[in-house]
């Protein structure tokens, strides 16, 4: 009977994301293994299908909805318990459901109720791909880490996208993010899209409520605003064909390291050695030249900068972004 694993980890899109190296590993070592995971309501249709993946349960972050999950899950079960997400309710998820083995990070509150706890170190040069891949370790289940793609869109997303590539060599520019600083400003971009749409059309990508916004960055025909009008499925099929993605500390870098695409990341408040940078060959990472002492001021930025001036965004210089091309 094939072993049934569980994956705990329903948080933000570009979080579920770089999970997938992990299932992907966890699949190479155990072929036969029946890989179940919780993620965020939202985020699933971007993993409904997934060759690595036998059942996906959304939540809605509720307590309800966590009732109804437990109630799911208790019937079944597990050879072992992964959960990634570093927050109580998965940690009291993961230790109320049946299984042999329970792994966690050291940093979730309910650590010490596992039979194994993992170093989550936020440290130069480990990127969180690697550092939810030490959760394998006391599974002694360490397979090869996948190499892109590591998301696989339905047909009729490559359908969907095809009248974009009939347009020539594009390139992706996803300014926005949920965390405000995270964001360069837009006359960065402004000046950045007056550059480039001399050699290529340029595709603006964003969540529905970003489309007003980025309507001030359509400055040519060579600009199209595409944020609300595909699926999650369908952008990452668009980026599987661009140029290159130019966007901040946000999931799109995620989903560009998922489909191998060369990317630039700008980074304001957060910093790459949080280790969510992107990881395809030829990116590349732009963050500010001086030193602030401020900087990082969170883990994922704020609503505004705390300390007024926002110097790791207005520090920007437009060259960077060239250069990468």
């Amino acid at each position: 009977m094939a072993a049934r694993y569980l994956i705990l980890q329903p948080a933000f899109l570009g979080d579920a994301i770089l999970t997938l190296p992990l299932i992907g590993a966890l699949r190479d070592a155990d072929p036969n293994a029946e890989v179940h995971w919780v993620v965020r309501q939202s985020t699933e249709e971007l993993f409904t299908g997934h060759p690595w993946v036998s059942r996906l349960w959304p939540w809605d972050k509720s307590w309800k909805g966590w009732s109804t999950l437990y109630t799911g899950l208790r019937s079944q079960r597990w050879a072992a318990i992964l959960t990634v997400h570093r927050y109580f309710r998965m940690g009291l998820l993961g230790r109320l459901l049946p299984a042999a083995t329970r792994v966690t990070f050291d940093k979730n509150p309910l650590a010490w109720a596992y039979t194994h706890r993992v170093s989550h170190v936020f440290a130069e040069g480990i990127h969180e791909v690697n550092r939810n891949l030490a959760l394998l370790r006391p599974l002694n289940l360490m397979g090869r880490r996948p190499a892109p793609p590591w998301l696989f869109p339905p047909a009729s997303a490559w359908q969907a996208i095809k009248p974009y590539l009939a347009q020539g060599p594009f390139l992706i520019v996803a300014p926005t993010s949920r965390w405000p600083t995270k964001e360069a400003p837009f006359s960065l971009w402004e000046a950045f899209l007056r550059k480039v749409t001399q050699d290529f059309t340029v595709y603006l990508t964003g969540a529905p409520s970003d489309r007003a916004r980025l309507e001030a960055l359509v400055l040519s025909p060579r600009v199209q605003n595409l944020s609300g009008r595909l699926s999650l499925s369908e952008v990452a099929a668009l980026i599987a064909h661009a140029y290159r993605v130019f966007t901040v500390d946000s999931a799109t870098t995620h989903m560009a390291s998922a489909m191998g695409t060369p990317t630039t990341t700008v980074f304001c408040a957060t910093v790459p050695a949080f280790g969510f940078g992107p990881l395809a060959p030829r990116s590349r990472m732009v963050e500010v030249s001086e030193a602030l002492s401020c900087r990082p001021c969170g883990l994922h930025g704020h609503q505004a900068c705390p300390a007024g001036h926002f110097r790791c965004g207005w520090g920007l210089k437009v060259e960077t972004l060239l250069e990468s091309l």
